[in-house]
């Protein structure tokens, strides 16, 4: 175990890279297939989380997150939809004592907050077919921006300024003035960044 430190003001900077899979449901769209309805594929996100509090086991801050995705392989066989994701929550992070070393701490982090950005229409995953003019027409008139929840969870092991994590985030995007309404976004990540702590 580890035991705590003098009361003071602690502020902490994490930014860290993730790499993971998305999966993604969309209602109200004319076609329902192509990716335009379903499309799990690869996700990849920057994210930074302010820190800051008293108390070194339980502390509370500020997520800002850009995140990209377009369907399997990144849309490079097309895609319904490419999304560009900015998100903007509130966190709660618990220091897990009982896990944690002089040499390692472990973190369990809860995240709620705004989710938004801009989807971007395609032509659809794979070749053209009989339904081509209706995907042409998806492609121009489905482009909206959406903005909505976020929910998230993560974990995270810190070696001095080294981390890695895994995180589990939960969105629902509602389109703006399109026939694509709502949106619903399921992603797990792995994570490697780092950590930086001062005090004030």
């Amino acid at each position: 175990g580890i035991e705590p430190d003098e009361p003071s003001t602690l502020t902490g900077l994490e930014l860290s890279l993730g790499l993971g899979v998305l999966g993604q449901s969309t209602s109200g769209t004319p076609l329902d297939d192509h990716g335009y309805d379903r499309a799990p594929g690869p996700v990849t996100d920057l994210q930074a989380r302010l820190i800051f509090g008293r108390d070194r086991y339980v502390r509370h801050g500020l997520l800002l997150r850009g995140a990209y995705t377009a369907g399997r392989g990144f849309g490079r066989q097309g895609y319904g939809f490419r999304f560009g994701i900015a998100d903007l929550g509130y966190s709660m992070r618990a220091l897990l004592p009982c896990m944690s070393s002089a040499a390692r701490q472990v973190f369990l982090t809860g995240t709620l907050g705004l989710s938004g950005g801009w989807a971007d229409a395609g032509t659809g995953r794979g070749p053209m077919g009989i339904d081509e003019n209706e995907r042409r027409l998806a492609a121009d008139e489905l482009d909206h921006a959406a903005l909505g929840w976020l929910f998230g969870v993560e974990g995270s092991v810190h070696f001095g300024r080294f981390l890695v994590g895994a995180s589990l985030d939960l969105r629902q995007h509602f389109g703006i003035d399109t026939e694509a309404d709502r949106t619903f976004l399921a992603q797990a990540m792995l994570r490697v960044g780092g950590a930086f702590d001062w005090r004030d």
